[in-house]
């Protein structure tokens, strides 16, 4: 079986969805699937690359996002070459995303975004709540849930027990939707002496950047260096007690797995897929609400080593679930159904 994964941006400073494909590759071809990344990047950095010759060579085209021109390119190329078409949301549907340059997507989504996702085989969403969300913009469209894994080497073996470090992580994209201006904010009012705050991510917008630098009040915030690789983000994340994401919307949101996979609690919000965090006491799951994110923050920073041991082990109970292994055989199972094979 001949696999494409496409998508307009292949880039470790895409955060989740390079994650994503990257160690869904890995496993994937661990299983024997011949896997290929197709990206504008990729393509345009070679001389005379035949887009169609390269893509029919697949069975399955497993595109990763939309709106793009080079999603379109690929997609007509695709369809005309009568290829299985998989669409990946990735949380570009969903309704945070369509507040964001809202009078062009609303275009775009009924010039042809829309007809995309109704033509395509299948539709796969890494979580009931992009389902849910997708299901609402046209009840019709064809979807499975899937969701992402983890690769085994990054699961940490066992949980040690260990001083409270008190430190707390951001470790995401650099983005107005990760919701770190709410984060410092309730970081400033606080005020605690004791605990510190890292964040750490890459950012487009240099604007933001700035914007979100000058929210800062104390020392106790800090502005660390962006790091990519397994290895980086696993020696990252040794040095803090808790992650927090309080994200306006995701999808998934893989870094809240990787910090899951690593024995780091998380606090993270009602706006993404991760209730199980509360269900099995492995964090917290917060509404989006400045306040209520400063109340959850002031309960945590009194954590008890015994609590947060505690929470620590629960973490690296529910990654263990996310293994790729176990997952990998789910999207073969998928693609194999789409082929008619067994």
């Amino acid at each position: 079986m001949n696999v494409a994964l496409i998508t307009d941006n292949f880039h470790p400073k895409i955060g989740g969805p390079f994650t994503v494909m990257k160690t869904m590759q890995k496993a994937l071809s661990e299983k024997k699937i011949n896997v290929k990344i197709i990206s504008k990047l990729k393509t345009n950095s070679k001389k005379h690359f035949n887009l169609t010759s390269f893509i029919n060579k697949f069975d399955i085209c497993h595109f990763f996002g939309g709106w793009t021109y080079f999603h379109i390119k690929c997609f007509l190329i695709a369809f005309k070459l009568k290829k299985k078409i998989v669409i990946d949301p990735i949380g570009y549907y969903e309704p945070w995303s369509f507040t964001q340059k809202k009078i062009k997507k609303k275009l775009a989504w009924f010039l042809y975004q829309k007809k995309i996702l109704q033509k395509a085989d299948l539709i796969l969403c890494s979580s009931y709540l992009e389902k849910k969300n997708l299901l609402k913009l046209n009840k019709n469209f064809k979807i499975k849930v899937i969701p992402y894994g983890i690769l085994e080497n990054f699961i940490k073996k066992k949980i040690i027990k260990k001083k409270i470090k008190k430190k707390a992580i951001f470790f995401s994209r650099i983005h107005k939707k990760k919701g770190i201006e709410k984060l410092i904010k309730s970081w400033n009012k606080i005020n605690d002496k004791n605990w510190i705050l890292d964040i750490c991510g890459p950012a487009d917008d240099n604007k933001y950047l700035k914007k979100i630098k000058l929210l800062k009040q104390n020392n106790k915030i800090n502005f660390i260096k962006p790091i990519y690789g397994d290895a980086q983000k696993i020696k990252l994340f040794e040095k803090y007690d808790i992650f927090l994401l309080p994200s306006h919307s995701e999808n998934f949101g893989i870094v809240i797995l990787e910090s899951l996979a690593r024995g780091l609690p998380v606090l993270t919000t009602t706006n993404t897929p991760w209730f199980n965090i509360k269900k099995l006491n492995a964090g917290w799951i917060i509404n989006s609400n400045l306040k209520y994110l400063k109340f959850s923050l002031k309960k945590i920073f009194k954590s008890s080593k015994k609590d947060l041991h505690i929470k620590s082990r629960n973490a690296l109970k529910l990654a263990r679930k996310y293994n790729w292994n176990n997952i990998s055989k789910l999207y073969i199972d998928t693609y194999c159904q789409l082929l008619n094979r067994s």
